[in-house]
């Protein structure tokens, strides 16, 4: 076997049916399925290139100071080693990328063909690089704004329900039961579980899937939105608003003594968590206390107040 790619076209697959046959006939063949074999039971996450070379290295070392009759030659130490290598970079070209914020946090993520991924606070995103041009798909949970290449199709998969996209700008949230879509620019697919059929977003659409119903609305494309400081809502239960406050603060509310399935219009700022929750809480005609020892705020209904 001079070529030195031989046994990593071998484990890919990659080899031709004549290679593979006269492969096969070869008395290294046997010796070498075997290692194959074994070494698809790796775990691959904890592979570690460093350690096998200083094992190999005094498993040398060793060898060489005592006689040993070997059952096995050392060309097969070699291949072993190639093949668990091969083995590793298989798996590492394979891998899914992950990306994913705290509380308080926003990060701007470039995927393999350069569309743009926006992360909200508290939220998550993950794909696979290898094929990523014949197979766009990335997986979300949280609040994600995309500005996506033209290309293949583009899908955003969740718990709730796909978004599917050509090229555009979109934002999504999947939270618990709550799935939201806006779309900014270009033509946009959803689907869920709840939706009898698929829904065509066009630049304003909006759509949320709450507690198994669904809701439509227009919005103002070019209106400040949360990738710009400030986050706006249209008739969002305040549930949702308080969630995304706790995300963009890393505050918690005690919403005991409240109505949570009261609707919220407004918006609120990223940079002043006293003028955000003045603006929340003003027109919901809520009012709050902060327990510093607690890292809680009370929130109470001013018709609940004594």
């Amino acid at each position: 076997m001079k070529d030195k790619t031989f046994l990593a076209r071998w484990i890919a697959g990659e080899l031709s049916p004549e290679e593979l046959e006269r492969f096969k006939t070869s008395q290294d063949y046997p010796v070498l399925k075997k290692i194959n074999d074994a070494s698809q039971n790796l775990k691959a996450p904890t592979f570690n290139h460093q350690a096998l070379l200083i094992q190999l290295k005094e498993r040398n070392t060793s060898q060489s100071r005592t006689k040993v009759r070997k059952l096995i030659p050392n060309w097969a130490y070699t291949a072993a080693a190639v093949l668990v290598i091969a083995l590793g970079l298989l798996y590492v070209t394979t891998m899914s990328s992950h990306y994913e914020t705290g509380y308080s946090e926003q990060l701007a993520v470039l995927l393999p063909d350069h569309s743009k991924v926006e992360l909200n606070a508290n939220s998550q995103v993950a794909f696979k690089k290898a094929g990523w041009d014949a197979n766009r798909t990335i997986e979300l949970s949280g609040e994600a704004f995309f500005d996506v290449e033209k290309g293949q199709s583009f899908k955003v998969l969740t718990d709730l329900g796909m978004v599917e996209v050509l090229g555009t700008e979109f934002n999504v949230i999947s939270r618990d039961t709550y799935f939201e879509v806006q779309c900014m620019e270009g033509k946009v697919r959803v689907t869920s579980n709840v939706l009898k059929k698929d829904l065509i977003l066009l630049p304003g659409d909006a759509v949320r899937v709450i507690n198994n119903g669904l809701e439509e609305w227009k919005f103002d494309v070019n209106a400040t939105n949360w990738t710009a400081g400030e986050t706006t809502f249209y008739n969002a239960p305040i549930a949702q608003v308080l969630g995304a406050l706790e995300n963009q603060f890393g505050i918690k509310f005690d919403t005991s003594t409240i109505d949570l399935n009261t609707r919220f219009t407004g918006a609120f700022t990223h940079k002043n968590l006293s003028l955000a929750l003045k603006t929340v809480s003003g027109p919901m005609g809520l009012s709050y206390s902060v327990d510093k020892e607690n890292g809680v705020i009370h929130l109470n209904s001013y018709h609940n107040n004594p």
